[in-house]
């Protein structure tokens, strides 16, 4: 399980389990192993998951904390005669421009887990199965970095193409979030939940392809562990030096950088008490404003 702060882009806690241990077990320790792992006043504000953590615990637990949650729901079979009636509220689903999706539409629902669970919402998806139009997904940096953090977990290992969080009834493919995002409209909170696209699931494929984590080096647990921890260490490092780049990296995979910026040709001559790097024109702007915003970085522990 790997938890992704969304403002910074870095891994703030991760478990590494055996292959045959349920995506679902002890979901909640992990996020207070998340929110331990945070500095000293600063909590978690959004929560993000995929269908593991569609759990009880963890719904009640962001409402005692005040956490506000978009977790991808389990859609048991009870709920499909509610989602076929022909009376609900179907709502066309919107882009982030506000234009209409084709074959996409969109409802709300009360619903809780338990004898004693809290009410939440079901913004309930409906998608036609043939020619399903792909949403277009745009980074949205989070604020309030230094109090509130968005935190998206990467927990299910489920890829089945008839998935737990998915049903199928004649034309349509139906899907739901659970949340408690009231003030949000239907649409808005797809596109919230579908932000983990980006601020999650791509950083682990990052983490897999471009820092080493994408093969276990031996047939050692605890040693593997080992090593998938000194890869998102070196994923964290990454992030943080991506921060201080220019504009133009802040979304760019290591790869990218490497070539852009790493791969410059470049003679270092050693002149009196002066170090000088001679390259080619065209990079003279791109290295002078990246020497310059590293040199300009305070660390808050200096």
């Amino acid at each position: 399980m790997v938890g992704h702060i969304a403002q910074t882009g870095q891994i703030v806690a991760t478990d590494f389990r055996a292959g045959n241990v349920s995506p679902n077990t002890d979901n909640l320790g992990f996020i207070k192993t998340c929110q331990d792992a945070l500095p000293k006043d600063t909590n978690i504000k959004k929560l993000r998951i995929d269908a593991a953590g569609y759990q009880a615990s963890i719904i009640d637990y962001c409402f005692e904390n005040d956490i506000e949650f978009s977790i991808r729901a389990k859609m048991c079979q009870s709920l499909k005669d509610i989602l076929v009636d022909k009376d609900n509220q179907w709502q066309p689903l919107v882009d982030k421009k506000g234009k209409a999706i084709d074959g996409q539409a969109t409802f709300r629902m009360r619903h809780f887990m338990g004898d004693k669970g809290k009410v939440f919402d079901l913004i309930v998806q409906r998608s036609v199965v043939t020619g399903q139009v792909e949403l277009e997904l745009e980074l949205d940096l989070g604020l309030d970095l230094d109090l509130d953090l968005d935190l998206d977990l990467d927990l299910n290992s489920n890829n089945n193409t008839q998935a737990p969080e998915q049903i199928t009834t004649g034309p349509y493919i139906y899907r739901a979030i659970a949340t408690n995002l009231e003030i949000l409209s239907d649409s808005k909170i797809v596109h919230f939940y579908n932000q983990r696209a980006e601020d999650s699931e791509n950083r682990i494929k990052e983490l897999k392809n471009d820092f080493g984590a994408k093969q276990m080096p031996c047939a050692d647990f605890n040693a593997n562990a080992l090593y998938f921890d000194i890869c998102s260490l070196s994923y964290n490092l990454f992030a943080l030096m991506r921060q201080l780049l220019p504009f133009e990296f802040v979304n760019k995979r290591a790869k990218y950088i490497r070539y852009r910026l790493y791969a410059i040709a470049a003679k270092v001559i050693k002149t009196g008490r002066k170090v000088i790097i001679k390259c080619q024109a065209q990079y003279y702007q791109l290295l002078t404003k990246v020497l310059n915003d590293i040199k300009a970085f305070k660390p808050l522990l200096s």
